[in-house]
């Protein structure tokens, strides 16, 4: 037998005829062990001693176990990608509806690590106040506030007081005392729903011109963000998943595909006598 002196192997010889390992793996294999065994499969021991068929059935076996749990393997990678980069965050849209100016919340926020810095209710039911980038939602109730650090105003000077209609839970955005107030009854990733309407008001008549996003506030001591936006919120009324989760996804698709095919591969058998 040709190759390295190591790779020699004393195989039981068959019947008739004669039986070869495949000299160039046997060879690295022993390189590496100085042994007449390799290590297979991080910890169970192949003897190079052993019959073919003692060898390729439970390989086949373990092949075919494998391929039937990959399924259920791929979505737990692809939530655990997706989970690892996500970030809570908390919308207010200022928009018209129906003759009418509203201010709706949605959302959630993880408060785990976020800093109290007391308690600064709005002391009335829906506000908007531009110079102070403050806004009050729901119906007006104690709570603690949270440092936030952002703008300190939107644009315009116009300020509106009180709602003729509020729902939903409490919410107090005070951008010019770096302040979130969220009612006590709140427990973080929760979701955030409320809203405050203004009878008979425009967007033009309170200083909002354009739409689009007027200012990003972060929670103080976490990755959660707040942020206010100029026009109605999305259909599905929640933010729009960014880019890194769905390549997250993406990935564990692809690499699902590649554990599909390299599994589904056929087992190399020794060639018969």
């Amino acid at each position: 037998m040709g190759g390295h002196p190591r790779a020699r192997v004393a195989l039981r010889r068959p019947r008739t005829g004669t039986y070869r390992e495949p000299e160039t793996a046997i060879a690295r294999a022993n390189l590496f062990t100085g042994l007449r065994s390799m290590i297979f499969l991080r910890g169970g021991i192949l003897t190079a001693n052993l019959p073919a068929v003692a060898v390729n059935m439970p390989l086949r076996t373990l092949a075919q176990r494998c391929k039937r749990l990959t399924p259920l393997l791929v979505a737990p990678a692809a939530l655990l990608l997706n989970q690892g980069q996500a970030k809570a965050v908390l919308i207010y849209n200022i928009f018209e509806s129906a003759g009418n100016v509203v201010v709706q919340t949605n959302g959630a926020l993880d408060l785990t690590l976020a800093i109290p810095v007391g308690s600064n209710p709005c002391g009335i039911n829906g506000l908007i106040v531009s110079s102070l980038a403050a806004l009050c939602t729901g119906v007006d109730v104690a709570g603690t506030e949270w440092a936030i650090t952002g703008p300190t105003s939107f644009n315009g000077t116009v300020s509106i007081t009180p709602a003729n209609c509020v729902s939903g839970i409490a919410t107090v955005l005070y951008g010019n005392v770096s302040g979130l107030r969220l009612e006590d009854s709140y427990t973080s990733n929760s979701p955030i729903v409320s809203s405050a309407t203004f009878n008979g008001q425009t967007l033009a008549g309170l200083g909002f011109t354009t739409t689009g996003l007027i200012g990003t506030w972060s929670l103080t001591g976490t990755t959660e963000t707040i942020q206010v936006f100029i026009g109605p919120p999305s259909p599905s009324g929640a933010a729009v998943p960014g880019p890194l989760p769905l390549l997250g996804a993406g990935a564990a698709f692809g690499w699902s595909r590649r554990l599909r095919k390299r599994i589904a591969a056929p087992l190399s058998t020794p060639p018969q006598a």
